[in-house]
């Protein structure tokens, strides 16, 4: 086998644990090793020796989702789903990374991209490079060893990272994968479509870009053009418009039927909506507006807020090629608010 020179450092186990399950307790085998100053664990389950394709998930450390629980990313969801299935199998394994948080920059890096994301508003390309990082550090150099340590050689590779897949077939592993995929929500949405766009996962759903370009196309050249669709469980289109006026929410949301469901539709516009539209568009249980841009004012994200909605920042490639200048809030009173853009003043009655 190839990268696997270098031997398990440190063997400790097998301990039994009971671990619980779906609400189900059974024993399980667990491993500590470390590899070249990199410290991972492994859980098995059942007989390995069988001769059939091992379910198996290599699963990265990540503080947030694993020990808090944090809906930002879907490492909890992949982690507890990926022990379901081999305890539906009665066999298999997870190889976890103990020190591969944040794609194996640690937990202090972690904690740093979510506050220059949130507090600085700088994009994902800007946080690296403030890092001095790649957007993955990872390598599975100690996954090779620990599965030549533990004797299996065909494997059912729970994952939807293509890099894993050839890494393990490099190293002359039998490798069939099973996708394992977390519901889309407007909690984990940006995090797995960046992991779609930037590192090429095999996920089954379209990102943001794909659904914000033609409605940009459709007004990039004309400033005081506006444009704006409702797309549902990103499988299609329930609602669009252009037109010549700010009022995007007023000419989208008729077109909604009664029976939306909550959290399964997504706005994307091509510009900032006005103050006044989050309230319209939290009566129609929209809970996700998405615009490419760095990042919304501070009055909208608040405004925002009271309403359950998140807006969602999403420049990266669909950043307009020309200076597309926005409407900015400069006035409230209690039946109008006044923007400004430019020289030009604008009154809407609320």
């Amino acid at each position: 086998m190839k990268n696997t020179e270098n031997k398990l450092n440190k063997i400790i186990g097998p301990i039994k644990l009971p671990l619980e399950i779906d609400n189900h307790v059974d024993y399980h085998s667990l491993y500590y090793f470390e590899y070249n100053n990199e410290r991972w664990a492994c859980v098995c389950y059942g007989d390995l020796s069988i001769n059939k394709p091992i379910p198996l998930r290599i699963e990265s450390a990540c503080f947030f989702g694993h020990v808090f629980h944090s809906r930002q990313c879907d490492c909890g969801y992949q982690l507890m789903e990926a022990f379901s299935r081999i305890r539906k199998e009665k066999f298999g394994l997870v190889i976890y990374g103990i020190d591969q948080d944040a794609r194996g920059l640690g937990i202090e890096a972690h904690y740093k991209i979510y506050d220059y994301r949130q507090n600085l508003n700088l994009d994902t390309e800007e946080v690296f490079e403030k890092l001095h990082a790649k957007l993955d550090n990872r390598n599975y150099n100690a996954v090779a060893a620990i599965l030549k340590f533990i004797n299996i050689n065909k494997i059912k590779l729970l994952s939807n990272n293509p890099s894993r897949i050839s890494f393990l077939k490099s190293n002359g592993f039998e490798v069939v994968r099973e996708e394992i995929e977390a519901p889309l929500d407007k909690f984990n949405m940006a995090t797995m479509m960046l992991e779609k766009e930037d590192l090429a996962y095999q996920w089954s759903f379209l990102t943001h870009a794909y659904w914000l370009a033609p409605i940009q196309e459709s007004v990039q050249k004309n400033i005081n053009k506006y444009a704006g669709r409702i797309v549902e469980s990103n499988k299609k289109i329930i609602a669009e418009w252009i037109g010549d006026e700010w009022s995007v929410a007023n000419n989208l949301c008729p077109q909604l039927k009664d029976e939306l469901k909550e959290n399964s539709y997504v706005v994307y516009l091509t510009d900032y909506p006005r103050l006044d539209e989050l309230k319209i568009y939290a009566a129609h249980h929209i809970s996700l507006i998405v615009a490419p841009f760095s990042c919304f004012p501070e009055y909208l994200v608040q405004e925002a807020k009271k309403y359950g909605i998140k807006l969602q920042d999403w420049a990266r490639e669909n950043k307009y090629k020309e200076q597309r200048n926005q409407w900015s809030l400069i006035k409230m009173a209690n039946q109008s608010h006044i923007y400004e853009r430019g020289d030009t003043s604008l009154t809407i009655n609320v």
